[in-house]
């Protein structure tokens, strides 16, 4: 009897010691990563360009065509050279122009070709690490909000920006409307995104942003801002689901809290 319980003691003993070994913290495991290892005044190009776009807080994301945004003679399309979509970048870790893949050509009056997609970045913008690498204050209208990113996807495209004149010879060349003013065009498409956007963690109710701003003037780079008196985060969530649609692109991206540790507290 004695041998058989000592033999169950050692078991268990070694069971519990095989578990301790393999359960490694994540605290433990992100605390070896640079942006804990040195100042953020020591961070290379490099690294701060990893940070930015693929880390716990930066999601690459490929944006999907919303059903039936891709039939004919519903506005028109981007030039064949790019029409500004697809420019250098700001000088910014993370900031470039816009990433396509198999777009082709502008097609006057087609909208998008298809089976077309853009690839960008979704990004937890107000998270202390992002702000510590790109060393620029968000807009002070997003003050006790959490802030996400939306980067190289032209959110800010829409069926009425862009109009052919039927005896126009250049028809690789976008119209704007004359009726349309940038200004209507623009509130628009923020109240569009206002309505169709929103950050759910799992398991709770879905919240939308009480602040949306276009920060480029083609319409690639938006900051949404959500709320903290309706969301608090803690090492507990382990998913939350971020989502927009404008009337052309759906983009979705999930993050994780209890991997965006900065320091071994939750950076949001």
């Amino acid at each position: 009897m004695q041998k058989e319980f000592n033999a169950w003691s050692l078991s268990r003993r070694g069971a519990l010691r095989l578990a301790g070994a393999c359960l490694v913290s994540l605290e433990n495991l992100y605390a070896g990563e640079f942006w804990d290892k040195k100042d953020p005044s020591q961070w290379t190009g490099e690294e701060i360009d990893r940070l930015t776009t693929k880390s716990p807080w930066a999601k690459s994301v490929t944006a999907q065509l919303v059903p039936g945004s891709n039939n004919g003679g519903q506005g028109g399309g981007y030039p064949r050279n790019g029409g500004g979509m697809g420019g250098g970048g700001m000088g910014i870790p993370g900031m470039g122009g816009g990433r396509r893949g198999g777009m082709g050509g502008g097609r006057p009056g087609g909208g998008y070709p298809q089976g077309s997609t853009y690839k960008g970045t979704v990004r937890w913008e107000s998270a202390q690490p992002i702000l510590d690498a790109l060393k620029a204050p968000l807009p002070e209208a997003f003050a006790k909000h959490y802030v996400i990113g939306v980067r190289d996807i032209p959110l800010g495209d829409d069926r009425q920006r862009q109009q052919q004149n039927p005896d126009d010879t250049d028809r690789d060349s976008p119209k704007l409307s004359t009726s349309d003013s940038d200004a209507a065009r623009s509130k628009r498409i923020i109240d569009n995104l206002k309505v169709m956007t929103s950050l759910t963690p799992k398991g709770r109710e879905s919240v939308s942003p009480e602040v949306v701003q276009q920060m480029t003037p083609g319409g690639t780079y938006f900051l949404f801002g959500f709320s903290k008196a309706y969301l608090d985060f803690g090492k507990k969530d382990h998913e939350v689901a971020f989502t927009t649609q404008s009337s052309r692109l759906t983009v979705k991206a999930k993050f994780d809290p209890s991997e965006m540790l900065y320091h071994r507290a939750i950076a949001v």
